[in-house]
This record gives structure tokens, C-alpha cells and sequence, in this order.
């Protein structure tokens, strides 16, 4: 079962430095690693449209009286990383467009579009790591060693290596996830009503 510890020795062992047991622990490694963790997991998670990390969900409208007439507002989801498209749920929902900004009235970022009842799909933060797939494992642990490469070793080629396989590792997730995504449209009991 992968953990935060697999994962961030896993970027270690592609850096050629011993694993962890702890980011507690008292040394330079785990301090940069309990550092870099989170942004470069939400980063990953945003370069590409993870399955496991992908979700559709109806937007939470505001009441606003200064919405101008024909536009609806609507609360950016709060665990979402990287909003995919917002659409209306019909037989074939098709994109809308959408702008998103802060609103410092309403103290929140929000979505703005044409039509009520709107729904969006989006990449969420995923804080469990039992949830990721391997796919993902292998892309986030090469980007965080590819961050930490030049500080933990001193190497900026091993650093542009790293990058090389990181990219590689992606464009092999995207292959694999259109193929899985086709394989799904193909087969109509594979559709689920939105939650």
C-alpha cells in the first residue's frame, strides 16, 4: 500500500540518497521533503486529468444583486485544484464557458457563467494516498525528486534527467488514461447518473 513515506523514498531513491522513516525526523532530506510535498502534489494533479482525481458535482450559486442580467454566479468548489469544464447535465452536456475570479465582496473565488443550475467538472486535491493511481506515483515522485535534485545533490543534470522522465512518465499517464476514457464511452452501462 503506498504512503507518504513510499512516495517521498521513492523520489529519494531516484536521487540516489537513502530513505526516510519519518518527515519528523531531524535531517535536511525529510525538512525539504515535508516542504515541497504538498505543492508538488497539487501541481501534478493539475498537469493532467486523473481519473481517480476527477469529479463532476452540480456549483453552489450565490445570491448576488450585482450579478449583471443573464450571468449566475456560482462558489468555486472548495477542494477543487483545476476546474475542467462547467456544463449543463442533459443528454449531451456540452461545455460552457465560464470565467473565474475573486470576489472581495463575497470574501470567495467564484465561477461565472450563462445559465443556472449549472454543474462543473474538476480535479480535486486528494489527501489520501491509498487513492492514488500508480500511474501518478510514479509522475509525482520523479517531479519531486526533479525539485529537489539540484538542493539534496548539487547535480543539475541529474535535475534535467529527472525532468525528462517526469515528462515521459506523464505523456505515458495521458496514453493510458485516453485509452481507459474511449474504453469507458464505448461501454454505455459504464455511465452512472451525476452525483
Amino acid at each position: 500500500m503506498i504512503s507518504k513515506i513510499a512516495i517521498c523514498n521513492l523520489a529519494l531513491a531516484q536521487l540516489g540518497q537513502s530513505p526516510i522513516s519519518s518527515l519528523e525526523q531531524d535531517d535536511e532530506k525529510a525538512r525539504r521533503l515535508k516542504l515541497f510535498y504538498e505543492p508538488v502534489r497539487d501541481e501534478v494533479l493539475r498537469t493532467h486529468n486523473w481519473a481517480f482525481a476527477g469529479t463532476e458535482e452540480p456549483l453552489a450559486a450565490l445570491e448576488t444583486p450585482e450579478a449583471a442580467p443573464g450571468r449566475f454566479l456560482y462558489k468555486y468548489p472548495a477542494e477543487a485544484l483545476f476546474i475542467r469544464r462547467v456544463f449543463c447535465p442533459g443528454s449531451r452536456p456540452a461545455a460552457l464557458k465560464f470565467r473565474e475570479y475573486f470576489r472581495s465582496d463575497l470574501h470567495c473565488r467564484v465561477l461565472e457563467t450563462s445559465q443556472p443550475q449549472a454543474f462543473a467538472e474538476y480535479t480535486r486535491r486528494i489527501l489520501d494516498e491509498t487513492l492514488f493511481d500508480p500511474a501518478f506515483v510514479k509522475s509525482f515522485s520523479l517531479a519531486l525528486a526533479c525539485d529537489l535534485a539540484v538542493a539534496l545533490t548539487g547535480d543539475s543534470t541529474l535535475a534535467s534527467q529527472l525532468l525528462q522522465k517526469y515528462t515521459l512518465s506523464l505523456d505515458e499517464a495521458r496514453r493510458s488514461n485516453m485509452t481507459e476514457n474511449f474504453t469507458r464511452a464505448d461501454d454505455s452501462s459504464a455511465f452512472t447518473e451525476v452525483r
